[in-house]
């Protein structure tokens, strides 16, 4: 990953979370762990060697002399919680790529001759043939650019898009009904996502669970490098 990009990634996570722009440079900032105050949350963030944590002054003095590479366990993060109204948001992986994926479509069709479909309809369509927690979490037709994939009979196979983060990153969700995974179009659909993003300049950026082994395995077929980590829990 170019030095560029991780520049680009440092600067949207400073101010997503209500940073400082030059708080996770650091050639700027030295500091390795930054401890900030917010309320509502309690939030454990790392990229690369630079860790943030977030939460409301109780929190933060709770926790004070805890590792985060300890306390961005959600055990551990929601017992630092302990007396409080908590509840798990959940542990993922952040991964970014700069380079444009190429992988090939089913039946050996080059990405660019894939049938997409960009219609509301087309989005709707394919989160009917999805259980329902996949659909909730990746949010496909809520997202601001989508790109549904569909067979030789016109039928959707598979969906992806992104949605724009600070004007830097584009923040992709990928959704295919069971019966279709594992047979590429999943990647089809992120690649033609990924590759929107880098076209008009943004930074993809993937957020996996840590214990959703096929989203992190599609993510290093496209390219995402893990750079980071995140934990949240929200307050009362």
């Amino acid at each position: 990953m170019e030095p560029n990009t991780q520049a680009i990634v440092r600067l949207a996570w400073s101010r997503l979370l209500g940073l400082p722009d030059d708080t996770l440079d650091p050639a700027a900032n030295p500091v390795r762990t930054v401890r900030s105050v917010s309320e509502g949350q309690a939030m454990v963030v790392r990229l690369w060697d630079t860790w943030v944590v977030l939460g409301p002054a109780w929190f933060l003095e709770r926790t004070a002399d805890v590792d985060p590479a300890v306390l961005v366990d959600p055990t551990t993060l929601l017992r630092s919680c302990d007396g409080q109204p908590a509840r798990l948001i959940g542990h993922a992986v952040l991964g970014f790529t700069d380079r444009y994926a190429e992988p090939s479509a089913p039946g050996r069709v080059a990405l660019e001759d894939v049938p997409v479909d960009d219609a509301p309809a087309a989005a709707a369509t394919l989160e009917r043939a999805c259980p329902p927690d996949d659909v909730a979490e990746v949010g496909l037709a809520e997202l601001a650019r989508v790109f549904v994939t569909l067979d030789d009979r016109d039928q959707p196979t598979s969906g992806a898009g992104y949605d724009e983060w600070q004007g830097l990153l584009a923040h992709l969700g990928v959704l295919t009904p069971p019966e279709l995974r594992r047979t590429g179009w999943g990647t089809v659909a992120a690649a033609l996502a990924l590759n929107d993003a880098l076209d008009v300049g943004l930074v993809p950026q993937w957020r996996a669970r840590t214990d959703n082994a096929a989203s992190r395995r599609l993510a290093r077929r496209l390219g995402f490098a893990e750079a980071g980590e995140q934990s949240t829990v929200t307050l009362g």
